[in-house]
């Protein structure tokens, strides 16, 4: 983490110990608006040294953007260190964690209605799957032998060179 960033939340921390307007402001920091506080953007301008600079040059926005990087990466090892992660983070794996449960309730649905089939049609699905298995095992087992049987030709072919 970088110099700057610990100032900033050390000098921040100060404030809130001063007052909950800071703690009302830090919940608002951490939601969608996060850059938009008034008193964070002071705070943040001032230990980034982007006070000093003018805001209508160019040198600005890329000093400001960098900065906001910076912070934003800061932030993430930050909570990371805290045991947290950033709330993007945390939403996109609930979705996700969502979606993947939609998929399995669903695959189970498939396979509890194949097993109903299965059973209609007067098959014994661990007895198909143990048949597919063994069957599997013995195309294996031929599959080695001939691998066996090239490899003797192959052999066999070079002593004769």
């Amino acid at each position: 983490m970088d110099r700057q960033f610990l100032e900033f939340w050390g000098n921040y921390l100060l404030l809130v110990a001063k007052g909950q307007k800071q703690m009302e402001d830090l919940a608002k920091w951490t939601g969608p608006g996060f850059f938009n506080s008034g008193e964070f953007i002071t705070l943040f301008r001032k230990f980034y040294g982007l006070e000093n600079l003018d805001q209508a040059s160019p040198d600005y926005q890329k000093t400001w953007k960098k900065a906001e990087e910076g912070f934003r990466d800061s932030y993430r090892d930050y909570l990371s260190l805290l045991g947290g992660v950033p709330r993007e983070d945390y939403e996109e794996s609930a979705r996700k964690c969502e979606e993947l449960k939609e998929k399995v309730a669903d695959r189970e649905e498939t396979i509890k209605q194949l097993h109903i089939l299965l059973s209609e049609k007067g098959l014994d699905f661990d007895a198909v799957t143990l048949g597919l298995q063994k069957l599997m095992e013995k195309q294996s087992d031929q599959f080695q032998k001939l691998m066996q049987g090239f490899d003797e030709i192959f052999k066999a072919g070079r002593k004769t060179s």
